[in-house]
């Protein structure tokens, strides 16, 4: 090779060379420029999603409802509400299992509806239970919650609620409701069902009893001069008289009957599947009872009677009116006629 022939061969040597050169350093820049592009573009996220994580903290911090995560059986977030709820101190819910803040006799419920939603049987849960907070103070917690999917591993997100008040005024109105029911259908001072109920228990008894063909009797009673131990011994007397003789009719009666204080020093008995037979029977063993025991008020004796009338389905009657007014017919000539008798028969009328 003579010499010129070396000078282009070494001048397309040097000529390839640069142009390798320049091709990496154009490559070097378009992949710097990625590379600072795609950092620029992470940044970006990571500030989003702090951004995000603040915003959720935000307002999980601030919610009027506790949240938890739970992550394998394991609380492993809680915000203040929820720790508040329990009166637990920051931080210290996490790593406690949820059934630690059930009271004993609901933890059987919790842990099935963790479970379920854990084994994947469920994705939704909603339920009342019993529980503590940290001072041992007990109060009523609604939980609704369900669960995600992240990756392998199962999240469970729970919001909690306290509705201590609301259980409590619920149950207060419950108890309220049934007081009202008991007065509604009970005379306050004797405590024996009142007149109004008569007409659903006597009407009731009457349906049965047609349709099964037994009897059914009503005993009328009614206190022999009550006005003259008002007069005689004053109003608490007579109060405490009402009440003996109520607490008398009550303690002889089987559980199917129904005492009624009818009004003022009146009083009835309703007596399923009983003829008039026994009926009479069970009043003078009342009549007689009453009339030997007396009343004692303030260490005095008062001796009163009662007087009794007596009528029975279906042959004195087959509607609440005609067993009523044959019960208080016989007992009007019960009390005219010498009072502290039982009148059960037509016969005895004449």
């Amino acid at each position: 090779m003579d010499r010129a022939e070396r000078s282009t061969s070494v001048q397309g040597s040097s000529f390839s060379l640069f142009q390798t050169t320049v091709m990496l350093e154009q490559h070097i820049r378009r992949r710097t420029a990625e590379l600072e592009e795609a950092l620029h573009k992470n940044e970006q996220t990571n500030r989003a999603l702090r951004a995000a994580e603040a915003r959720f903290h935000g307002i999980v911090n601030q919610s009027l409802v506790g949240i938890a995560l739970i992550t394998d059986g394991r609380i492993s977030y809680a915000n203040p509400k929820m720790e508040d709820i329990f009166g637990l101190g920051a931080g210290e819910a996490v790593g406690l299992d949820p059934m630690d803040l059930a009271a004993e006799s609901d933890r059987a419920l919790v842990a099935k509806n963790v479970r379920a939603r854990m084994a994947g049987e469920a994705d939704e849960s909603a339920y009342t239970f019993r529980g503590f907070r940290k001072d041992g103070v007990p109060l009523d917690v609604e939980v609704y919650g369900n669960a995600l999917q992240v990756d392998d591993q199962r999240i469970m997100v729970s919001i909690f609620l306290d509705i201590t008040e609301r259980t409590r005024i619920a149950r207060e109105n419950e108890a309220l409701q049934v007081t009202l029911r008991e007065q509604s259908t009970h005379d306050a001072l004797t405590g024996l069902y009142n007149r109004r109920y008569l007409e659903e228990a006597l009407g009731r008894e009457l349906v049965v009893a047609k349709r099964s063909g037994h009897p059914v009797s009503v005993v009328m009673a009614d206190l022999d001069f009550f006005k003259a131990v008002n007069d005689s011994f004053g109003h608490l007397a007579g109060d405490e008289v009402l009440k003996t003789f109520g607490e008398l009719m009550r303690r002889s009666s089987r559980a199917s009957d129904f005492c009624f204080r009818w009004g003022g020093e009146e009083f009835l008995l309703l007596l399923p599947h009983m003829s008039a037979n026994d009926a009479a029977n069970r009043a003078e063993q009342l009549r007689g009872a009453f009339a030997t025991s007396g009343v004692v008020c303030d260490g005095v004796k008062i001796a009163i009677t009662a007087s009794f009338g007596v009528a029975s389905f279906p042959p004195d009657g087959t509607t609440i009116d005609h067993l009523v007014n044959a019960a208080d017919g016989r007992l009007y000539v019960a009390k005219t006629s010498g009072r502290n008798r039982v009148i059960s028969t037509s016969e005895q009328l004449t």
